[in-house]
């Protein structure tokens, strides 16, 4: 008798008190994770990358919930005086309290940033060459440093000169690069010596590549290689066959005018401007859902080393037939059919620097 007498007070009171709870739960201010970003210099794969990141994050309904602050959006240079500036971004970035996430972009901004690690704020890195050759991790299952993650994509590169040679079977391979660590692993230095062991062909390198990017220091190096009868060139990650910082024009016409065949490590882009081969077009939608995937697990709690690295793509071919009809060279039906991408003409690209 007595409930049945209170009972309207009972649910005044009861809906007074959801009303209350609902107004507090939407007037407490959303958490808002910032992410920092280290990279060397401008580069188009870590733009397209991390472009592909930020899109699979809205995908996962984490737009809202992220932010990249312009205050910790750093690419300091290549330039020689601008290099002591890698390490200061980096110090700069793991002392921030407002930090909670860093990603680094390439070879040399996550070596950078392991060395200013403060064993706290995570580090997932992208676009790595190599992350084991680089000792970044301990294996491919394992980082060996806790608050650090990154994409792990075995004997990738190695299968790129055990394609390349299938196709092409060549005995002479010319590579360029900057002789440095970093150099020879953005030319895959030890993989095509370990493939050309194993299949008994020969390595010519020219080392004398200047890390400034110039097409001319290049151009220079294909001219001694192929001079020493290289009968195929492998397209390294250096500055002088980036589009956006080079004349790769210049350089792709050279090789082309001289019928040798290339093999372009990054892929499509390369392949539809004048390159022989390569292996499809990175999928930045298929690394940046990989990546994002990695960064929503972090912030719910889940440690960086906790989290697996190996990313077993299969590798797709891309083909440029007007390539390989202006150089004399046939594809084996087998690999056409296997091909995934074949291109008819040269397509530039629309944001190259020499137009």
């Amino acid at each position: 008798m007595l409930i049945s007498k209170f009972k309207p007070f009972f649910i005044m009171l009861s809906l007074l008190y959801l009303v209350s709870v609902g107004y507090c739960a939407d007037t407490i201010p959303k958490k808002i994770y910032k992410i920092g970003y280290l990279e060397p210099a401008p580069y188009w794969i870590f733009s397209h990358e991390l472009d592909a990141i930020k899109k699979a994050l809205a995908e996962m309904g984490w737009k809202d919930k992220i932010e990249f602050p312009a205050d910790a959006f750093f690419n300091p240079g290549r330039e020689d005086d601008k290099k002591p500036l890698w390490s200061k971004r980096a110090d700069e970035l793991m002392a921030r309290k407002d930090i909670d996430l860093i990603i680094t972009a390439g070879t040399d901004a996550t070596a950078t940033m392991l060395k200013a690690n403060n064993g706290k704020t995570p580090i997932v890195a992208i676009s790595v060459s190599d992350p084991i050759k680089s000792k970044f991790v301990l294996n491919e299952k394992d980082s060996g440093v806790d608050n650090f993650n990154v994409r792990v994509a075995p004997n990738q590169y190695k299968r790129m000169f055990e394609i390349f040679h299938d196709v092409v079977g060549f005995k002479k391979l010319g590579l360029v690069y900057w002789d440095t660590e970093n150099g020879k692993r953005y030319t895959n230095l030890d993989d095509a010596h370990l493939v050309a062991k194993e299949r008994g062909f020969e390595v010519i390198e020219y080392k004398k590549v200047s890390e400034s990017g110039a097409a001319e220091d290049c151009l220079k190096g294909l001219e001694e290689l192929v001079s020493k009868k290289i009968d195929a060139f492998f397209i390294p990650s250096l500055n002088c066959f980036d589009w956006q910082a080079s004349n790769m024009k210049m350089l792709l016409d050279f090789l082309s005018e001289k019928k040798i065949p290339t093999f372009a490590r990054n892929g499509t882009r390369d392949v539809k401007g004048g390159a022989l081969m390569g292996f499809s077009s990175i999928d930045f939608s298929s690394r940046g859902k990989f990546i994002a995937d990695k960064i929503v697990r972090i912030f719910q709690g889940e440690k960086p080393r906790s989290l697996p690295m190996i990313d077993n793509a299969i590798p797709k071919i891309s083909i440029n037939l007007h390539v390989a009809k202006k150089i004399g060279f046939n594809p084996p039906f087998d690999i056409l059919a296997a091909s995934d991408e074949l291109f008819q003409e040269i397509t530039l690209p629309d944001d190259r620097l020499v137009k």
